[in-house]
C-alpha cells in the first residue's frame, strides 16, 4: 500500500510540473494576422489566423479575444495571453483563430485593438480576393494580404516521385486529367493559402519537393463529376506501385491521395 501511495505522489508531482494556472498575461509583442478561406461543399468561410511574434514556454497558450460582426463593420479586441491548464512543453507563439463566416462582397469597416491600442481600416471582400488595409497598424503585422480566392470548380495538387526518370509518368497523370475534362484556367498571381501562383500564372511546385526528391504541381478547372478523379488517382496508385505519390484537392473540400508505399 505504501508503494502505491509513493507512486501516486510521484505522478502528481510530475503532473504539477506540466500544469499551469489558467491566468492571463498582457500581450507584449506584435500579433501576426493571416487570412485563410476554408473551401468545402457547403460554403466558404473566412478565418483570421492570429499568433504572437513572441514565443512562449508552452505552445498551447491562447490569445484572449472578443469580436463582433455587423452588416458593414467588424470589431476585434485582443486582450491577454491565456495560459492553458496543461503545458505542451515545446515552445511556440500564443495563437487564436477568428471565424468570420461567409461574408458578402463589399468593404467592411475594420477595428482591431491590442491591449487597448486601436488600429482602423478596411476588410475588402471581392469575388477574387480578401484584403486587410489598416491606416496605421499598432502592435499588428498583416501577412500575405491580399489573399486570392480559389475559383469554383478548381482542382489542384502535387505528384511526388523519387527519381527524375519518373517525370514522364507524372506527366501522363496530368494528361489523363485533361483527357477526362480538366482544362487550363486563368489564375491571378499571388498567395491562395493552399498554393501560390507565379507572375506567369503557373502554380508553384513546393521548393522542398513536398517531402520527395522531385515534385510536379498542377492546377485546372474541372466541372465534371469528381468521382472520376477519385477513380483515376486510385488507379494510378495501384498501377504505379511505389513510383508516384499523388494528391489531388477540389473546391468541394475533397482530398484524393495515392501515397508511395
Amino acid at each position: 500500500m505504501k508503494k502505491l501511495t509513493h507512486i501516486i505522489i510521484i505522478f502528481l508531482l510530475i503532473l504539477s510540473g506540466c500544469r499551469k494556472d489558467n491566468q492571463s498575461d498582457k500581450i507584449n509583442s506584435d500579433i501576426i494576422i493571416k487570412l485563410f478561406e476554408t473551401v468545402d461543399s457547403t460554403q466558404r468561410s473566412l478565418q483570421v489566423n492570429c499568433w504572437t511574434e513572441n514565443q512562449y514556454e508552452c505552445s498551447n497558450y491562447e490569445i484572449g479575444k472578443m469580436f463582433s460582426i455587423s452588416s458593414d463593420k467588424i470589431v476585434i479586441d485582443f486582450n491577454g495571453i491565456i495560459r492553458s491548464d496543461f503545458c505542451l512543453t515545446s515552445t511556440g507563439p500564443a495563437s487564436t483563430t477568428i471565424d468570420l463566416g461567409s461574408l458578402s462582397n463589399g468593404n467592411y469597416d475594420l477595428e482591431i485593438q491590442v491591449e487597448g491600442k486601436k488600429s482602423v481600416g478596411l476588410l475588402i471582400v471581392t469575388p477574387d480576393f480578401y484584403a486587410i488595409n489598416l491606416d496605421k497598424p499598432r502592435q499588428l503585422q498583416i501577412k500575405f494580404s491580399p489573399l486570392i480566392r480559389v475559383p469554383d470548380n478548381t482542382i489542384w495538387g502535387t505528384i511526388g516521385y523519387a527519381s527524375s526518370s519518373y517525370s514522364a509518368m507524372a506527366q501522363t497523370f496530368i494528361d489523363s486529367l485533361q483527357y477526362f475534362g480538366a482544362t487550363p484556367g486563368s489564375y491571378l498571381p499571388g498567395d491562395y493559402n493552399y498554393f501560390e501562383i507565379n507572375s506567369s500564372g503557373q502554380i508553384i511546385s513546393p521548393s522542398n519537393g513536398g517531402g520527395y526528391y522531385f515534385a510536379q504541381s498542377y492546377i485546372f478547372n474541372y466541372a465534371e463529376n469528381t468521382s472520376t478523379l477519385k477513380t483515376l488517382v486510385n488507379n494510378y496508385g495501384h498501377n504505379s506501385g511505389d513510383t508516384l505519390s499523388i494528391i489531388l484537392y477540389t473546391t468541394k473540400g475533397e482530398i484524393f491521395r495515392s501515397w508511395m508505399h
